[in-house]
């Protein structure tokens, strides 16, 4: 589904009734990579005879002949994302069926795709290549009818020796060439060929592993992981929806989802952490967005349900959830600003920093509200049936609220309202606290500039016997002062401790952070005037493409300023800096180690990067004696946007050590006696 930025020759097209019986495409393919050409027969059987003419569309240069008694009348074309040209249809009467036959190239190279320093990836919209073949629905490579814009296939595929195809669906073997066969209705069909090494295991659902080189290790890991994530997702929500889950290994790096599979580069397959972070991600998007499909006429409501229910779950199962959800509203304090932002309506897809902490962040915050309302009993029932409802046909946020008002049996209009249209965020402050005998009084304030919100505030209370209450308090104005009677006098008092309400984090409630100043407006860049040639020009190039990325940043020489500006984020680079004293733990001339958790890391085998706060912003400094370091510094730096400190090793910045400085207090914590004033967080969700 990450091909919806590369579809905008679909979007010209008008989509029909989803209820309509499918059109089914029997396509036999025959592959060229060399020459960056394919060869089709397309066997198209309507579920009735057409009345009428019928409209397509195929990528320019394919040249359709038809068979069977019809005409074919080309219409014209235009230029999208590929060329692509029209085409009339017109059946023989009473016919239902017709074979199209024809050929030709689809070859457009790798593309950068922007989204902010560290960033940018390489898109196509279709590649017939000697490397490999990635076609999908934005290609053109079979006939696209408005009509009928789902549709079952069965994909026939002669390849070059020592090749494999994946598609969406189930494989079989025919007459030694590979077949995929889908019956449910599909929004697009795939086509990934490559040099692969296949590994398999169990039968409905099927998990697989197409590798580029044989890695039987890796492929085990990857067979594991899917057999788990298929079963924990399946008791969850319902039956997995196809006959398999793939993944597959790109020749570029990559990131997609698609139905049945996922198609991700050589490099990322590879990082410890995606089996617990990208991968059953992916795998849950064949419940959300390749399940149950996304009108988006509402908002996609899809990418921050899957990230609750994936990326959430198993931060939450391993006790980190509170710091997970803490991490996306410094994401969204970090790249929102009041012009960066939208509602949850307008949301269609990631293209920045700001469109990732809405979509995805803040969504994913609504989504945990709703859950803290309604129980988990009641949240899974409703996703449980909007599943069952909705699958395989595309939906919107209004049969999302529709499921779980069925299910609660509540009115949830407003609730859906408040998060998905309005932009803003709330900011709370514990304006006033006292505590009687067995009382407890507190005023709390909404402090941002929107109108107030309306919010089930968590409030925790410790008792001087060490029994712990919890109270949802009912905030629906700018200032509530509510009194509790307590059973003993209180040590304590935390307001949303658990960081449970998508609200504006307050000071002591964020550590500093490499987002603080890559997703901030204005940030100041400051070169190292007294650096090497080489280092210098080094930094200067990091400087120049992290720049493109940021908001209205500017790069002067660290000479320029006798003294850092207040209040404005500022990025120090290099060793040489002249502003590095503003930094503690590398102040000096004379330094040759920075010490982090314990550990003394060397200066001359290592870079790094530290933050601090400087008069309410936020100071950066990265640091390393290496020119030929800071390009892999450069590229992998912004991937860990949450983090306070970095270290890397060597020439392609292998990371080492990622950590963030403990938070201070929260400004909604109240202490009457000496206490830690940790309440106990809630099971993780489960059936």
């Amino acid at each position: 589904m990450w091909w919806r930025l590369l579809l905008p020759l679909l979007a010209l097209l008008p989509i029909a009734a989803s209820a309509r019986p499918l059109l089914h495409h029997a396509l036999t393919v025959e592959l060229d990579p060399p020459r960056h050409a394919l060869r089709v027969t397309d066997r198209l059987t309507w579920p009735a005879p057409p009345q009428g003419p019928v409209e397509f569309s195929l990528h320019a240069g394919l040249n359709p002949q038809v068979d069977g008694g019809a005409r074919l009348v080309r219409l014209g074309g235009g230029t999208q994302a590929v060329p692509y040209e029209r085409y009339r249809l017109q059946l023989a009467e009473g016919a239902r069926a017709v074979s199209l036959h024809y050929g030709g190239v689809i070859h457009h190279p790798l593309a950068a795709y922007g989204e902010g320093p560290g960033h940018g990836r390489e898109v196509t919209p279709g590649l017939i290549d000697a490397e490999g073949v990635v076609l999908n629905g934005a290609s053109g490579w079979y006939p696209w009818f408005p009509a009928h814009p789902r549709h079952g296939f069965e994909l026939t595929v002669q390849l070059p020796p020592g090749w494999e195809a994946v598609s969406q669906g189930a494989r079989e073997q025919a007459d030694g060439r590979v077949r995929w066969r889908e019956d449910t209705p599909q929004e697009e069909i795939y086509l990934i060929a490559g040099p692969f090494t296949v590994y398999r295991r169990g039968q409905h659902p099927e998990a697989m592993v197409y590798l580029r080189a044989p890695d039987a290790a890796l492929a085990e890991r990857y067979l594991a992981a899917t057999t788990r994530y298929l079963a924990l997702y399946g008791e969850l929500l319902g039956a997995y929806p196809y006959a398999k889950f793939a993944l597959v290994e790109n020749f570029w790096e990559t990131g997609y989802g698609m139905p049945s599979f996922t198609l991700l580069g050589p490099r990322v397959i590879r990082l410890p952490f995606l089996l617990e972070s990208s991968y059953p991600h992916e795998i849950l998007h064949n419940w959300w967005g390749n399940g149950v499909y996304i009108d988006a006429a509402q908002g996609n409501w899809a990418e921050g349900l899957t990230a609750y229910l994936a990326d959430h779950l198993l931060q939450e199962r391993a006790d980190r959830g509170s710091e997970y959800r803490r991490d996306q509203l410094q994401a969204y304090a970090a790249y929102v600003s009041e012009a960066r932002d939208l509602p949850l309506a307008q949301f269609r897809e990631r293209h920045s920093g700001a469109s990732q902490a809405v979509g995805y962040g803040k969504a994913l915050m609504f989504y945990h509200m709703l859950r803290r309302e309604l129980g988990d009993k009641v949240f899974l029932a409703g996703l449980q049936r909007f599943y069952r409802d909705a699958r395989f046909r595309p939906a919107r946020v209004d049969d999302l609220r529709a499921a779980f008002e069925a299910e609660s049996r509540r009115d949830l209009r407003a609730f859906f309202s408040q998060w998905f249209s309005r932009t803003g965020a709330p900011q709370l402050t514990l304006a006033g606290i006292d505590a009687g005998h067995h009382q407890l009084t507190l005023t709390l304030t909404q402090t941002q500039p929107e109108p107030p919100f309306h919010l089930h505030v968590p409030v925790f209370v410790q008792l001087t016997d060490g029994r712990w209450l919890q109270h949802s308090l009912v905030m629906d104005r700018a200032r509530v002062t509510e009194r509790l009677a307590l059973p003993a006098a209180p040590a304590c008092a935390a307001v949303d401790p658990h960081i449970d309400l998508f609200r504006r984090l307050l000071p002591g409630e964020q550590p500093a952070s490499i987002s603080a100043v890559l997703g901030a407006e204005r940030p100041l860049i400051l070169l190292p005037a007294q650096a090497p040639a080489p280092l210098r020009s080094a930094w200067h190039q990091l400087a120049t493409a992290w720049s493109a990325g940021l908001r209205d940043a500017e790069i002067r020489d660290d000479v320029e300023l006798a003294a850092l500006p207040a209040q404005r984020p500022v990025l120090l680079l290099g060793w040489q800096n002249r502003h590095r004293n503003a930094l503690p733990m590398v102040a000096g001339d004379t330094v040759d180690h920075v010490t982090l958790e314990g550990k003394s890391w060397p200066r001359t085998e290592h870079g790094f990067v530290l933050t601090t706060r400087h008069d309410d912003a936020v100071l950066a400094w990265v640091g390393s004696d290496s020119p030929a370091a800071v390009p892999a510094l450069a590229r992998k730096i912004p991937h860990y946007g949450k983090y306070s400190y970095l270290v890397f090793e060597g020439d392609a910045g292998d990371n080492r050590l990622k950590g963030q400085w403990p938070a201070q207090d929260s400004p909604l914590t109240h202490r009457f006696v000496a206490t830690a004033c940790t309440p106990p967080a809630p099971p993780p969700l489960a059936r």
